[in-house]
């Protein structure tokens, strides 16, 4: 390995066909083999050199975590710039410091990630990752070990952002540590739940997987829901998490057998075991302490747990327990390479490969990190006799956010600062109920201490809110002789303090009752003024579960940013009853009719379901030539005129696509005025409810079309909605058939069923006569994922009235 881009050049030429990359985008999961990675990073990296990007460019990455920013990211390396990677939840204020400091000549961001920073020449990553112009693509430059591959900033809020830089030689001296420590096999696969902006999860979740010819998941959101759902669909050995999950997760699962013996919790938990996933067996955890009894707790369940300790500054890995070298409550034994020892007065010091080049031009922040050769990490620790390493306090204080993003007090402090009526402040991280919770401290006058919280988490990322604050009660902090706050007393302090009887309570509800559960709090302390960020401590992971519990629970569809630092309950039951106003299906993937005896027995009712048909009427088909080189998956959007048509699109639809055909069939009638017969449908025609009024909510709908179209399944949808029994040829098709088209991904065959409505007319259950039926295909359509989806409804609208008018002229 020369640098770090020539490790996925190696592993593309090793594992070329083999998945490499998974990641769900709204309805869809998308794969990407390790070719398919290459090709669309020499796409970009044409598109970068059309841009003048030249060694030692320095370019922004700004996006969620996806198989695009992995592209995006050795794009930029092997055109040997640097990668400045950024967090996509930084507010405007942070962004623009790190453009000051950093002078970076392109923004890369992803399309569902928006700049909120200064003007900057920008690319999105999936237009130019999907293209590539004649001449674009050209040979990679190879980059020396000494050369910086990306620049970290740690910080971004206050006047001086930190900015570490990391030399390829830095990132390769922990790919070359780690297969010694976890060994992984080309066929295992990894999911990783950190973000690839934290160094935490570029190399366990990005970079030594792919070195290793893995497949690697990537997640859109991190609710339990969500992770759940994905571990059933998606095979993962390996789990790149945090503490923090561990714990909300743990809660979750304790709440569900709490009510239980103790002598069957045992065997319950080998039932949770399995629920979570068959495949799973390791969690890597990282990035905070991971506290010993929540660690029992995960190896009760029969998983391997191992935690790692590192800092961004040390790329990042120092330590790590193993499979055959693990002692509860340590961080593990020193990666190989990696030389760590501790100074008098406990601070870990460590030397090494993967030490960092210093902090971007800050020469004199650089020297005072370094003592001896060695990085002073500010932590400290103690190395036991058999050198498992032990880490006691938190660097600098820093507080590490609910999804692994580092949270710097002193940017929150900056922000406190600027109120007029703070004199002074100071921001740490205090335990509460296992979960890690950001404290604010005041030297204030103004007793109203939440006006002044809310002022500053307005100009706060998410995962910095301040969730609970005090005043202190003396005149001044107290201070060293250089006048810096003596953080450890503060948490002394408040830890002796006790806290004051509610004076607030409520009957509970189960509304209650779940935020309660959530964050672990009492329900009957909890009232319609309560603010679920201040007061319940709600941080940015919880406030995601909080949205997918009470998607669960009360079937309605909240988005995470609806719940803001200001939020109270009595607006959360606002936003719940708004959304309760759309009425929900909601079909658990996969439902019963794809279980394997429905799918074996379906073809023996439809070949007698075809049989009879035959006595209503003949069929003549139709544009076959059209579906000849067409393959699957691919949904069929025909005109609806009778409550034939489906029997009758089914019966024409080739065998090749009608042996894996599911029917998107409207809520009402089939499943509230026929209910007695949906079953005989589900298990013939393997329909399935699909929300069509503009009281439904169509999301649950499209997802799980999407996990059909996933799992190889073709789809048959009517796109008007209901049923013409109007004088017009064609209804105006409704704006769900844009968004099939647009978010699926697959091609869209036209269809026009015609002479079914004379059989047996709208409205009417028995035939009228028997007569001809003519179906005819059209071409297949395919759409862009930015087109707009009104259009794309036109186009299919114009496309089905066309193969309807050809009979008519």
């Amino acid at each position: 390995m020369k640098n770090l881009f020539s490790v996925l050049e190696q592993s593309q030429h090793q594992f070329g066909p083999r998945l490499a990359l998974t990641f769900r985008q709204r309805y869809r999961t998308k794969h990407w083999t390790y070719d398919e990675l290459g090709e669309r990073i020499k796409n970009l990296a044409g598109a970068l050199s059309q841009r003048n990007i030249e060694p030692g460019s320095r370019v922004l990455l700004f996006g969620d975590n996806s198989p695009y920013w992995v592209a995006a990211f050795f794009a930029i390396l092997s055109r040997r710039a640097i990668v400045i990677p950024l967090n996509p939840k930084s507010t405007a204020k942070q962004l623009e410091r790190i453009v000051d400091s950093a002078e970076p000549v392109l923004l890369l961001h992803t399309a569902h990630s928006i700049w909120a920073g200064p003007s900057i020449t920008s690319l999105l990553i999936e237009d130019a990752a999907e293209t590539a112009s004649a001449g674009q693509v050209k040979p990679a430059l190879e980059a020396e070990e000494s050369e910086i591959a990306e620049i970290v900033y740690t910080s971004g809020t206050t006047g001086n952002p930190k900015g570490i830089m990391l030399t390829h030689g830095n990132l390769l001296a922990g790919l070359r540590s780690l297969p010694a420590a976890v060994p992984l096999q080309q066929t295992d696969t990894v999911l990783s739940i950190v973000p690839l902006f934290h160094l935490y999860g570029q190399m366990a979740g990005m970079l030594y997987p792919l070195s290793q010819g893995c497949m690697i998941t990537y997640l859109p959101s991190l609710s339990s829901r969500v992770i759940l759902s994905t571990l059933a669909h998606t095979p993962a050995d390996y789990m790149v998490t945090v503490p923090e999950f561990l714990k909300t997760f743990m809660d979750r699962l304790e709440e569900k057998i709490s009510g239980w013996p103790v002598f069957l919790r045992r065997c319950l938990r080998r039932l949770l075991r399995r629920r979570i996933s068959k495949t799973l067996h390791t969690l890597v955890s990282g990035g905070a302490p991971l506290a010993p009894e929540l660690e029992s707790k995960w190896r009760a369940l029969g998983f391997e747990v191992l935690q790692g300790y590192g800092l961004t500054e040390t790329s990042p890995m120092i330590s790590i327990n193993t499979a055959t070298a693990n002692r509860l409550g340590s961080v593990g034994k020193p990666l190989e390479g990696v030389q760590v020892k501790i100074a008098p007065n406990g601070e870990i010091l460590v030397k090494g490969a993967n030490v960092m080049k210093g902090y971007f031009r800050d020469e004199v922040l650089t020297q005072q990190t370094f003592q001896d050769d060695c990085l002073k990490t500010g932590d400290s620790g103690k190395l036991d006799m058999d050198g498992y390493l032990y880490v006691f306090g938190r660097k600098k204080y820093m507080i590490l956010g609910p999804g692994g993003e580092n949270v710097f007090p002193e940017d929150l402090e900056s922000e406190l600062n600027r109120n007029p009526e703070v004199r002074d402040s100071s921001v740490v991280g205090l335990d509460h109920e296992g979960r890690t919770i950001i404290h604010a401290v005041l030297l204030s006058d103004y007793a109203n201490g939440d006006e002044i919280v809310e002022q500053a988490n307005r100009h706060l990322a998410p995962h910095q809110h301040i969730m609970s604050w005090s005043i202190w009660p003396k005149a001044d902090f107290p201070r060293s002789a250089t006048r810096k706050v003596k953080k450890q007393e503060l948490l002394k302090h408040l830890a002796e303090e006790t806290e004051p009887e509610p004076d607030v309570t409520v009957a509970t509800t189960p509304f209650t009752r779940l935020i309660a559960r959530v964050t672990n709090t009492d329900p009957g302390t909890i009232h319609d003024s309560t603010k679920l960020v201040s007061d319940l401590k709600l941080d940015s992971l919880l406030r995601i579960e909080l949205v997918g519990r009470i998607e669960e629970e009360f079937s309605v569809e909240l988005a995470e940013n609806q719940i803001t630092a200001q939020t109270t309950v009595a607006e959360l039951k606002t936003l719940i009853e708004e959304s309760k106003r759309q009425a929900t299906i909601r079909e658990q993937y996969p439902r019963w009719s794809l279980a394997a005896w429905c799918i074996r027995i379906r073809p023996l009712f439809q070949n007698l379901i075809f049989s009879l048909f035959g006595l209503l009427g003949k069929l003549h088909v139709e544009g076959m030539e059209n579906l000849g080189n067409l393959k699957g998956p691919v949904i069929f959007m025909a005109n609806h005129r009778s409550y034939l048509d489906g029997l009758s699109a089914v019966h024409a639809i080739p065998p090749r696509f009608r042996s894996k055909l599911g029917i998107a069939a409207a809520l009402y009638p089939l499943y509230e005025k026929f209910q007695w017969l949906a079953p005989f449908i589900d298990l013939s025609m393997n329909s399935y409810p699909f929300a069509t009024r503009l009281t439904e909510n169509i999301k649950p709908s499209l997802e799980y079309t999407g996990r059909l179209l996933d799992d190889g399944w073709n789809i048959l949808i009517f796109p008007e909605g209901r049923m013409n029994r109007t004088d017009s040829i064609l209804q105006p098709l409704k704006g769900g058939a844009g968004i099939l088209a647009m978010e699926m991904q697959v091609p869209i065959v036209p269809m026009a069923i015609l002479g079914t409505d004379k059989i047996l007319p709208p409205e009417k259950l028995l035939p009228r006569k028997r007569g001809q039926i003519h179906i005819r295909f059209g071409k297949p359509l395919s759409f862009s994922p930015t087109e707009n989806h009104i259009d794309a409804a036109l186009s299919i609208e114009k496309a089905i009235l066309d193969l309807i008018q050809q009979d008519i002229n």
